[in-house]
């Protein structure tokens, strides 16, 4: 390992071609570290201004930057990898030629052809491969295009707010326009300060790798600190070098370019706000090591996982796995459609690597993968009525994958029948019809408002044919009580009690009761708020046409008390044990 300290001169002298590798991130720096890199530049280029003779400008040490020598032929530019530091020459590339365009457009075209040789190779040196004409070649095809533009002087300004190359390159020409041309000291002292700042006064520590060196390794290890790579990352990194495609974009692009979607770099619906590749990777490696692994050593074990293993065809099998994944988050996957958001509701993500097991596994006949996912939904939510915790539900599913995995997946919706059905811990349990029936009618309805209305819509499409008006979109509808749970004005307690306190809490239990909750829209509920029984009744019937309702009201008893909220409870109880039946349901089926 050898270290030289260098000027921006020396660093992209003629004959030099930079490539950023497949393991390293897009380019990825904003206006904060734009904004103080031009900072540095201007203070040095002041300074330059202010000089008196015999005046020692110092050089401004603009950090390091990690190499690895490549092969290349005797009429090539010399080739190197940039292991570490590509934003910081990115960005270097993008001052200088935003400088360069500067003097350009004034017409100082002796300065702009200076400076151009510190971002174009000469045509002599470019031999066979065309690409080597810009001093860095990006890795990245949505950067290398932009990229490549600005070097060739055909970027386009309306890129600004979709290609971060093309912002910084923006920033940089303003910047440097306006400096220039401040006319307290003349453009051309300013031209001359700011030319020899970027020729001769900044510098940076060229440290160069020898050849046996594992690049990607080492790129891990540097950002470890300054900026922890995500476990994605890092698999990327192993994936690129295991295939020897570091430096071929087009290639590492068929390989791994599905995953470059900004969509992937998005946080997930989940509490942890894992991004979606992150959270991925993490399920495949799962579903294929058939073990429990933990965000943080995803990396790691997907190493151990791939030894022996052709790095194409594991690629391959993430891509279609990957598209599989998107699918499912997307909600596009129509036949699961109401289980994919009732899934979402349940905050139950984990549930999503069964899903791609049953989706990636081509001999699970469909008639097999939809009674599954069937029997996935009843367990879900049959465990959330019933207030059990989803605590281990991720040991749970790797230990069904196993069983999965061992069986004949044109059995798979046995499989999964008789694994969930053998569980008897708190843990694990599937309530059966007794248990989850005497919970509904007997405690107030588990869950959040969100998934107390997630029930009452899967109630409410159930009481609806094919006869019926569409429902349309229930994203306006919401849960109110029937009687009010500020029931004291309008709902007197009866004269005939004795033991008034212990009613009173019988009745704030009461009102919680699935039996005392309906369905209606945002301003209905506004205006049903606490008033009494019959004004109620009047208003539901003149305003709401859900069934869930409707059924309500046909058979309205004369007092709303918890008499009523608990017939209505066991009616609704015997339509939920329906919608999602019991072990031994799916068993005579």
């Amino acid at each position: 390992m050898n270290a030289n300290i260098v000027d921006l001169c020396e660093l992209f002298d003629d004959g030099i071609s930079y490539k950023i590798p497949q393991f390293q991130r897009p380019y990825a720096w904003g206006e904060r570290q734009w904004q103080l890199l031009w900072n540095d530049v201007r203070n040095v280029a002041e300074d330059c201004l202010k000089k008196q003779t015999n005046h020692k400008i110092l050089p401004h040490f603009m950090g390091a930057i990690v190499l690895q020598l490549q092969s290349s032929s005797t009429a090539e530019v010399t080739k190197k990898i940039v292991v570490d530091g590509q934003q910081r020459l990115t960005t270097m590339q993008l001052l200088i030629k935003a400088t360069e365009q500067a003097h350009r457009i004034q017409g100082d075209t002796v300065r702009a052809d200076r400076l151009q040789e510190l971002t174009a190779n000469e045509a002599h040196h470019l031999h066979a491969d065309k690409d080597d004409k810009t001093k860095i070649r990006q890795s990245n095809l949505n950067d290398w295009d932009a990229f490549l533009k600005v070097i060739d002087s055909s970027y386009s300004g309306s890129w600004n707010k979709t290609r971060s190359i093309g912002q910084a390159y923006s920033y940089f020409e303003s910047v440097v326009r306006d400096w220039l041309n401040n006319e307290t000291e003349g453009r051309t002292g300013r031209a001359d300060a700011l030319e020899e700042t970027l020729t001769k006064y900044l510098q940076i520590a060229a440290i160069d790798l020898d050849e046996d060196e594992e690049p990607h390794i080492i790129f891990e290890t540097l950002n470890a600190q300054i900026e922890p790579l995500q476990q994605s990352d890092l698999v990327k990194n192993t994936v690129m070098y295991e295939a020897g495609v570091t430096d071929d974009a087009e290639k590492a692009n068929n390989l791994w370019g599905l995953f470059d979607d900004e969509w992937w770099r998005e946080k997930t619906h989940e509490t942890s706000k894992r991004t979606h590749i992150d959270r991925f990777l993490n399920f495949w490696l799962m579903m294929r090591a058939l073990k429990n692994v933990s965000l943080d050593r995803v990396a790691s074990e997907f190493r151990d996982y791939i030894k022996d293993k052709p790095i194409g065809n594991i690629a391959e099998e993430i891509r279609k796995a990957g598209r599989i994944y998107k699918a499912i988050e997307d909600g596009s996957v129509q036949e699961i459609k109401d289980f994919l958001t009732r899934i979402k509701t349940l905050d139950l993500g984990v549930v999503t690597l069964v899903l791609l097991w049953l989706y990636t596994s081509p001999k699970v006949p469909p008639v097999q993968r939809t009674r599954s996912i069937k029997m996935l939904e009843s367990y879900v939510v049959r465990r959330m009525l019933c207030g059990l915790s989803t605590r281990g539900l991720s040991n749970l599913f790797v230990s069904l994958l196993e069983q999965l995995d061992r069986g004949d997946p044109a059995r798979s919706g046995h499989i999964i029948l008789q694994y969930l059905k053998s569980q008897t811990a708190d843990s694990r349990l599937w309530p059966n019809d007794r248990v989850l029936f005497q919970h509904l009618i007997e405690e107030p309805m588990k869950g959040t408002i969100a998934r107390k209305k997630m029930v009452l819509e899967a109630v409410e499409l159930n009481l609806r044919t094919d006869k019926s008006e569409p429902l349309g979109s229930a994203n306006k509808l919401t849960v109110e009580h029937i009687m009010p749970q500020k029931w004291a004005g309008n709902w007197p307690l009866p004269e005939e009690i004795t033991n008034k306190d212990e009613f009173e809490i019988a009745r704030n239990e009461a009102v919680k009761n699935i039996g005392n909750l309906t369905l209606t829209t945002d301003k209905l509920n506004s205006s049903l708020s606490n008033g009494p029984w019959d004004e109620k009744q009047q208003t539901l019937d003149k305003h709401s046409s859900l069934f869930l309702n409707k059924m309500l009201l046909d058979d309205a008893p004369a007092k709303w008390d918890e008499s009523a909220i608990r017939k209505r409870s066991s009616y609704l109880a015997k339509t939920i044990l329906q919608i999602w039946p019991s072990p031994d349901n799916f068993s005579k089926s």
